[in-house]
């Protein structure tokens, strides 16, 4: 049988490092919206999974708006809310993908998909990881559900439970770890993910001179070396 694949945009509204980014503007559109966007002209099947809090109502609004299913759970317990969001939708693996990061390599993520289903024996984890040189913004993880599932169910610390894969990389010869390669090296741009007001002014900087959805990092970059 073939596995059920979707693309999991994780957001939140009380982001710490920068409350509200989610809905700031980038590129004429909410950051969070881009995002979902972007991730809706690949082939599969988006959805949000963020918190039951009512300062996220908003962002839950904007997903169903934009046609991805919605799910909401917990606020600290972000690897819980991710199994429950995959098997809400019914996913066995799921594209983990952060709801600050616009410019996420598509190229990649489409390789990373590939060796998620066609590999065997089938991963737990595929990862662009290590990407050295390479700005944040850029990393592509695909999880199988089952595999993060039996990690949390075995206990996970609080760091583990935050940033969700990191359980697979503190203990990689448990794990059946793929790795894909990914276009790393020397950037300008110091960062494709949005956490601070900087980083905001850049992306809004890149999006003015190409609002294409498609957008490479690479080309990105380069509209920002300009």
């Amino acid at each position: 049988m073939t596995a059920v694949l979707g693309i999991i945009v994780f957001a939140r509204h009380d982001s710490r490092r920068l409350p509200g980014k989610a809905l700031r503007e980038v590129g004429g559109m909410a950051l969070l919206a881009r995002v979902i966007r972007r991730a809706q002209t690949t082939p599969w099947p988006v959805y949000v999974a963020t918190t039951r809090k009512a300062a996220d109502d908003p962002l839950a609004a904007l997903a169903e708006g934009l046609g991805a299913g919605v799910f909401r759970g917990s606020e600290a317990k972000v690897m819980e809310r991710a199994v429950l969001a995959a098997e809400a939708f019914g996913l066995d693996c799921f594209v983990r993908l952060c709801g600050d990061r616009p410019l996420f390599p598509l190229d990649t993520m489409e390789a990373a998909v590939a060796a998620m289903l066609q590999s065997l024996p089938a991963p737990d984890l595929v990862t662009s990881l290590p990407m050295p040189g390479a700005p944040p913004g850029l990393t592509t993880e695909v999880v199988r559900t089952r595999s993060l599932k039996q990690i949390l169910q075995g206990g996970v610390s609080a760091a583990q439970q935050e940033h969700i894969t990191t359980a697979f990389y503190d203990r990689p010869a448990a794990f059946h770890i793929r790795h894909v390669p990914s276009d790393a090296g020397t950037y300008a741009c110091p960062s494709f993910a949005v956490d601070t007001e900087a980083d905001l002014a850049n992306l809004n900087a890149i999006f003015a001179a190409s609002g294409d959805l498609c957008l490479s990092p690479r080309e990105a970059d380069r509209i920002y070396r300009q």
